[in-house]
């Protein structure tokens, strides 16, 4: 079996450990096959249910290979778009969220991680009052993959608030997170305060307009050697820091 096979299949197993929300009867097609195509389409970057039920039927040759399909007059089929809605609907986004960080720690091994965080208005979505839903972002940009999001309005809070709040969270998902960057909203002092407690660097902006905090850090680091990052090699568990803080 190939490498990706492999992978595969780790991801299906992943996903048995989120309750299936369905009642025993209507079950047409399992659960963790469902569950399986939502996130590998969503992997290739495909936005819509409609659309990931075609691209199942496109692979379906090779997903038949790690993934059970109902089996109607003897011809398996993959789910339709609306059965997919309607699983959806009854799931937790936090058991998605913690299945998907399982699949990644298995197949990261012992990988550094590092992550940038962002807030971003998903338009298209709107709340009860008919405001876009503001979510906050973490993403890995060596592995161009999203690895968690919440909503700062639903915390009642700001962008550097929330995730603050989300912070041991975050951080029993991806314990392999080493490196935090954030735009200047981030550089706030009880988040980075926080931020220490669980031994992550963190790589944060500071604007001309943060006058106070902007003269303290230029006196904290009046001594400090004015070096570039040299060319040396460096071994592949400290690849992923040298790249974030070279750029």
């Amino acid at each position: 079996m190939s490498q990706s096979q492999n992978s595969l299949k780790l991801f299906a197993q992943v996903l048995e450990n989120i309750p299936d929300p369905r009642s025993k009867y209507g079950k047409s097609h399992p659960f963790r096959t469902i569950l399986a195509l939502v996130f590998l389409g969503l992997l290739a970057n495909i936005s819509t249910l409609a659309e990931i039920q075609r691209w199942a039927e496109i692979h379906f040759p090779k997903l038949r290979q790690f993934l059970e399909f109902k089996n109607k007059k003897g011809r398996r089929s993959v789910p339709h778009a609306i059965t997919f809605a309607r699983v959806l609907r009854k799931i937790s986004v936090d058991k998605l969220q913690a299945a998907f960080a399982e699949f990644l720690n298995a197949i990261l091994a012992d990988e550094q991680l590092v992550a940038a965080v962002d807030g971003k208005a998903a338009k298209q979505m709107t709340d009860e009052n008919g405001d876009p839903v503001l979510m906050l972002n973490v993403f890995a940009q060596t592995l161009k993959s999203h690895l968690a999001s919440w909503s700062v309005h639903g915390d009642k809070t700001n962008e550097p608030g929330c995730l603050k709040s989300h912070l041991e969270e975050l951080f029993t998902m991806y314990p392999c997170l080493k490196l935090l960057t954030g735009d200047a909203m981030y550089t706030q002092r009880p988040l980075l305060e926080a931020l220490q407690a669980y031994h992550c660097d963190y790589l944060f902006q500071v604007k001309a307009n943060q006058e106070k905090t902007l003269e303290q850090m230029k006196l904290v680091f009046e001594d400090a050697p004015n070096e570039k990052p040299g060319d040396r090699r460096v071994d592949k568990k400290r690849a992923l820091l040298r790249f974030a803080v070279c750029g």
